[in-house]
């Protein structure tokens, strides 16, 4: 029972700290964000409190990208209950699942402001594009792949360039993302997730059509 109840208190100072550090960042940008500012924000008072959680500053900007994306255990969730790719239908049920997951991730408010403070702080801090790219887009990439090669195993679509499909289809996403959402202003609605099954839908014909044609 008291262990359950420090990790308890462990999980709750460490979401605490999270919470503090991701308005910061994502408000002021990663460069001007102390760790003293973040300690002040989140409520605690000691620094080895903070690096008993987080041993760098880069460190904490990681966790928060995760918590932003492909992380939430919401996302987790989905994905485990995807189905077994055994036709074509199956494979887009499951496309469509992942690209709806990626592109509410897209759509929610905090996404276009952690973009503006990666693509902002770059220049000075470049190791953040690599952060965000390695917990972003690379995860969401990894996984359309593997739908993809788990049904070219089945032989139920052709051995193609599945980096390329992969590409295609969070391109698709983000465009309706950045277009409709991030360059319309604030008070612009987020694309509806019926446009993550159009762009699979366009995917799958491609991939239908060139099987057929084979």
């Amino acid at each position: 029972m008291m262990e359950q109840r420090r990790n308890k208190r462990t999980q709750q100072t460490q979401a605490q700290i999270r919470a503090a550090a991701q308005r910061l960042f994502l408000q002021n940008g990663y460069l001007a964000t102390s760790t003293d500012a973040i300690l002040a924000e989140a409520g605690i008072a000691s620094k080895e409190t903070l690096y008993r959680h987080y041993p760098s500053k880069e460190e904490l900007f990681v966790d928060v990208i995760k918590n932003l994306t492909l992380e939430q255990p919401r996302f987790a969730a989905q994905l485990a209950e995807l189905p077994e790719i055994h036709d074509l239908p199956s494979l887009q049920q499951a496309l469509a699942t992942v690209a709806r997951e990626i592109f509410s991730v897209m759509c929610q408010p905090e996404y276009p402001a952690l973009l503006r403070v990666v693509i902002a702080e770059m220049p000075r801090v470049p190791q953040l594009s690599t952060l965000f790219r390695d917990t972003v887009p690379r995860r969401g990439l990894s996984m359309i792949t593997s739908l993809l090669q788990q049904a070219k195993e089945r032989n139920l679509i052709d051995d193609l360039d599945f980096d390329a499909v992969a590409h295609s289809l969070i391109g698709g996403l983000l465009t309706y993302a950045l277009v409709d959402f991030v360059f319309t202003g604030e008070n612009a609605q987020p694309p509806h997730l019926n446009r993550a099954d159009a762009v699979v839908e366009v995917i799958m014909r491609a991939l239908s059509h060139q099987n057929d044609t084979e």
